[in-house]
């Protein structure tokens, strides 16, 4: 569940037309122009794992931001668009619901929006420490490593924890690690990543990218990669990038450019990766993704990390590696293999996008 709060000393919200995305007996009666002030806006967006967890979470957290910044309203504004794992319209309804209702147990002031439309509004921020404040509950680790699974299309879109396969659900009493946040993630991979340089014959990194830096990621990554291709000569390194994203196939075009040995002996090898919002770290005793948060601007989400889900595990790491190549790497085109071959990839993704912008 993901909450994106205002303190705001005055507001309006109205709704404009009901969305054709979703299911048309889920969208709530119209409401009329309405007003607020001296209140706590949140757009809340509802998750596909949410449950009773992360409602309580949710409160207590509401709870505990009116308390700092003086007891106010809670005006509460269905938002999908928050996350790319939204639950179903019926889920979301109910716990926004239940939200609602729990906010009231707790002596909150509480306004709950129309569900299902586009809306017009306005927001007047007091602009105080506080004033903008952004939450995400991710539930348990089991809905965390589901959330992995379903991503990598081992499990279902519709799956839930009880349906993981046993080995993933013995992974997760055992192995695996959350990662709450960026500063978290980005320590666990540096650390990794020289583990995986420091062991002998071990020479290979599967990776979309190696969380280096957080202001310039893409300088900072081309950066550690030479310090890899040119302080470790026995190392491979595998690397997938989403060539459909204008950013990431500059950075392909700049690759090829400026190692063209390490390309041609294939000490660095390019692919076109079929997804966007997972980043890899991958070595034979480890794997570590995370989750971006997409910046507001721009197409390159690279450096914006909102959280890692990590495993040091033999047998693990020997999964992802297949994996990697079966759900991360495009077969359509493979290893490409010369700058001619990656021009010709990235022109027949653009005219699919074109293509797919006109149907």
């Amino acid at each position: 569940m993901i909450l994106d709060s205002y303190q705001c000393s005055s507001c309006y919200f109205e709704d404009k037309e009901p969305s054709t995305r979703i299911d048309p007996s889920t969208i709530s009666p119209p409401q009329l122009r309405v007003s607020f002030n001296n209140v706590l806006v949140v757009f809340v967006c509802v998750e596909r794992y949410d449950g009773r967890e992360e409602l309580e979470q949710a409160a207590t957290e509401l709870g505990a931001l009116t308390n700092m910044l003086g007891k106010r309203a809670i005006v509460l504004c269905p938002n999908v668009h928050l996350s790319i794992d939204k639950a179903p319209e019926k889920q979301a309804i109910f716990l926004i619901c239940e939200l609602e209702k729990s906010l009231r147990e707790r002596g909150h002031d509480v306004h709950r929006l129309s569900f299902g439309y586009h809306k017009k509004y306005g927001l007047e921020c007091n602009g105080n420490v506080g004033s903008v404040v952004g939450r995400r509950f991710y539930g348990s680790e089991h809905k965390q490593f589901l959330r992995l699974m379903t991503r990598l299309g081992v499990c279902p879109p519709e799956a839930m924890p009880s349906d993981m396969p046993v080995w993933a659900d013995v992974l997760m009493e055992r192995q695996l690690k959350v990662l709450g946040n960026r500063r978290e993630t980005y320590e666990t991979a540096k650390k990794m990543l020289q583990e995986q340089l420091d062991a002998t014959g071990q020479g290979e990194l599967w990776t979309c990218m190696l969380f280096e830096g957080e202001r310039q990621p893409m300088e900072d990554y081309i950066s550690q990669l030479h310090t890899i291709l040119h302080e470790y000569p026995d190392v491979r390194v595998h690397r997938a990038m989403n060539l459909s994203v204008s950013g990431f196939s500059n950075a392909a075009r700049h690759l090829f450019r400026r190692f063209p040995e390490a390309i041609e002996s294939g000490r660095l090898k390019i692919y076109n990766s079929k997804v966007s919002d997972i980043e890899f770290l991958l070595s034979r005793s480890a794997g570590l993704l995370a989750f971006p948060q997409r910046p507001r601007k721009g197409e390159s989400h690279a450096g914006e990390i909102s959280f890692g889900i990590y495993c040091k595990d033999d047998d693990f790491a020997k999964n992802l590696i297949q994996w990697y190549g079966t759900f991360l790497v495009d077969a359509r085109f493979g290893w490409i293999r010369t700058e001619a071959d990656l021009d010709a990839v990235i022109s027949e993704l653009e005219e699919e996008a074109f293509q797919e912008g006109h149907e």
